[in-house]
C-alpha cells in the first residue's frame, strides 16, 4: 500500500484545463496541475496501493517515438544515461512510470498528454508546452528499438471530440477500485469545440483574412470579426493545432472549406472560380508557422471536389 502522503493520480481533465492550453515551462505545467513532475516524461500516482499514470510528455525525448496526433506510439522510460539521446540498456517494466501506463491500459484509463517544442514538428508549439487533451493507451509491447536494445511501447488513441469529457476525480477513483456500476444517472460538461489554439492564430494576425486581407468591424469600438479555418479538416481527422489552421473572413472561409481555394506549397493561393489574382499569396506573421503536409491534404481535397488530379 502506498503511503498516505503520496500523489494519487488523477485522471482526465483537471481544474477545469481543456485541450488548446499553453504553458510556458514544465513547472507552470506542473502547478497547474496537469502533471505530478516537471522533469520525466510520465506522471503516475498511486489508486488503492496500484501505480497508475495519468499524463505524458511528448517532446522528442525517445528516438522510438512516433507522434501522428491521433495515433502515438510513446517510448516507456528509462535505459539510457544522463542526457544520452539513444538506448544504452534494456527498459523494464518494473520502472514505475512504465509500470503505470502498462496499469492505466489495463483498466482502460485516459492519460492526459501535453506537447513540448521539441516533438513532431507539425504538431507541436512553437515554444512552451500545450495540453492537447486526454488520449487512451490501447496496448503495451516490449519491442526491439532503433538502438538494439528493448524499450516499453504504448500505442495510444485520442479520443474524438464527443470523448473528451470532464468526469469528476472522485468518479474515476471509484471505478478503478471499485469498477463501475451497471447504471448511474450524472450529468457531464461536453467540449464541444476547443477555441484557444483558433485564438491565438486569429490574435497573432490581428483579426486580418490571411487571404483578401480584409477584416470586419462588428461595432463602433472597431473590434474585429474573423474565423478560425482548419485547413486539414478536424471531421476528416486533422488535429487542433496553431499549424493547421488559418485566420479568414467568413467569405473566405466558406469557399476554402468548400475547396473553391487551395494553396500550393509555396503559399500560392489558387481560386478555382478565378475572382482571385494569379501570384497571389497566403499572408504570413512570424509566429505562424503554417505546415505543408496540411495544406496539402486540403489541396488534395480541393481539387478532387472540383474534378481534378492532384498532378493537374
Amino acid at each position: 500500500m502506498a503511503a498516505a502522503n503520496h500523489y494519487i493520480a488523477k485522471f482526465g481533465h483537471v481544474n477545469g484545463i481543456l485541450p488548446g492550453e499553453v504553458f510556458e515551462s514544465r513547472m507552470e505545467v506542473r502547478k497547474a496541475g496537469l502533471m505530478k513532475v516537471h522533469q520525466g516524461g510520465i506522471s503516475w500516482g498511486y489508486v488503492d496501493g496500484k501505480r497508475y499514470a495519468d499524463a505524458i510528455v511528448l517532446n522528442g525525448g525517445y528516438e522510438d517515438d512516433k507522434d501522428e496526433w491521433q495515433s502515438v506510439l510513446y517510448t516507456g522510460e528509462g535505459g539510457r544515461e544522463k542526457d544520452a539521446k539513444s538506448q544504452t540498456e534494456d527498459q523494464k517494466w518494473e520502472s514505475p512510470g512504465n509500470d503505470g501506463l502498462r496499469n492505466s491500459c489495463k483498466v482502460q484509463k485516459d492519460v492526459r498528454v501535453i506537447r513540448g517544442p521539441k516533438g513532431e514538428s507539425s504538431l507541436s508549439p512553437e515554444s512552451g508546452y500545450r495540453y492537447d487533451g486526454l488520449y487512451r493507451v490501447i496496448e503495451c509491447t516490449m519491442e526491439t528499438g532503433r538502438s538494439g536494445f528493448l524499450v516499453c511501447r504504448f500505442k495510444m488513441e485520442r479520443l474524438d471530440d464527443a470523448q473528451q469529457e470532464i468526469t469528476s476525480f472522485e468518479q474515476q477513483i471509484e471505478e478503478i477500485v471499485h469498477g463501475a456500476p451497471p447504471r448511474r444517472e450524472y450529468t457531464l460538461q461536453r467540449i464541444v469545440r476547443d477555441t484557444r489554439v483558433v485564438r491565438r492564430v486569429k490574435d497573432w494576425h490581428e483579426g486580418e483574412c490571411q487571404i483578401c486581407r480584409s477584416w470586419m468591424a462588428v461595432d463602433k469600438a472597431g473590434r474585429r470579426y474573423s474565423e478560425g479555418a482548419h485547413i486539414h479538416a478536424l471531421g476528416r481527422k486533422g488535429p487542433d493545432v496553431e499549424g493547421n489552421v488559418l485566420c479568414l473572413c467568413p467569405t473566405c472561409h466558406v469557399k476554402f472549406d468548400n475547396g473553391a481555394l487551395y494553396v500550393e506549397d509555396d503559399l500560392t493561393i489558387v481560386d478555382q472560380t478565378g475572382a482571385t489574382p494569379a501570384n497571389y499569396k497566403l499572408k504570413t506573421v512570424q509566429h505562424h508557422r503554417i505546415e505543408q503536409q496540411f495544406i496539402r491534404a486540403h489541396r488534395r481535397f480541393a481539387r478532387l471536389k472540383w474534378g481534378q488530379s492532384e498532378g493537374e
